[in-house]
């Protein structure tokens, strides 16, 4: 298992590491990854009210790329969380 593999993306690096660390520090990790999603959801149904799910859908048709490197940065930030407990 290379964590460091420039052909790989960074959410198959981040499965790789979520499938062989250990299990606490990534129950860890998901659960404060979906602290901030459920907050974020807050956030955007008092932002946009019932209009959340058509701009979500427009953002992931419109803007794919930047869509894409904000899953990559979260994805790296996750590695990190994961890998710094880890040591």
């Amino acid at each position: 298992m290379d964590f460091f593999d420039e052909n790989k993306t960074p959410k198959e690096k981040f499965f790789e590491i979520v499938f062989h660390a250990n299990r606490n520090l990534v129950v860890e990790e998901l659960e404060d990854v979906f602290k901030r999603l459920a907050a974020l959801e807050i956030i955007a149904e008092e932002c946009l009210g019932e209009e959340v799910d058509q701009k979500i859908n427009e953002i992931v048709f419109t803007r794919s790329g930047e869509l894409e490197e904000m899953e990559n940065s979260l994805y790296i930030h996750s590695m990190s969380n994961i890998l710094t407990k880890n040591e």
